[in-house]
């Protein structure tokens, strides 16, 4: 009788640690899952971050009015470019006056923008950003290396952005030139 309850306590036991290790193997397959889709919740939630950080920041472009930029390189191009125009001898006064009120009607644009036409200044410093070099001019004079020598073209920036470059030429220092000049003074 003894070894009959010994027997059904073995069957019990062999019963017990079949459902303890069923009950692992769950365990097991619930933890995978759940590593699972904390994983995807975490590749989801940076893709909802990353989507409203890119409206974000076309909405600051937005703000700052950069959508307009395109359009605005465009009038700035047409004004600098075709402003020679007025200079023409061959065109009549009454097409002379039409192009400097278009001329002027564009520039208020450019300036309702915030955008401006400049143009440097003989021995300002170059502006590197808003000037493109198109010749250089040798100097001797130290202090007047990479300074504006000559405007050619005028340019246009908006909030301290080129929408187009200016050309410049611009003096660079040789130092044969200063030698030959202190040669000559003496």
């Amino acid at each position: 009788m003894e070894n009959e309850e010994f027997g059904a306590a073995q069957i019990d036991l062999n019963k017990l640690v079949e459902l303890i290790n069923a009950i692992l193997e769950q365990q097991d397959k619930n933890s995978r899952l759940l590593n699972q889709v904390l994983r995807e919740n975490i590749n989801f939630q940076n893709q909802v971050r990353q989507g409203m950080y890119n409206e974000l920041e076309d909405l600051k472009k937005q703000q700052r009015g950069e959508q307009f930029t395109p359009i605005l390189k465009s009038i700035a191009a047409i004004c600098v470019e075709y402003r020679a125009l007025l200079n023409d001898e061959t065109i009549s006064e009454n097409s002379r006056r039409s192009l400097q009120l278009m001329f002027d009607e564009l520039e208020d644009i450019l300036g309702d923008y915030g955008a401006e036409i400049f143009n440097s200044n003989a021995g300002e410093p170059r502006r590197p950003l808003l000037t493109k070099i198109i010749s250089t001019v040798s100097t001797g004079d130290r202090n007047q290396h990479n300074t504006i020598a000559k405007s050619r073209r005028a340019g246009v920036v908006r909030n301290g952005r080129p929408l187009y470059r200016e050309f410049v030429d611009v003096y660079v220092f040789d130092g044969d030139k200063s030698t030959s000049e202190f040669a000559r003074t003496e």
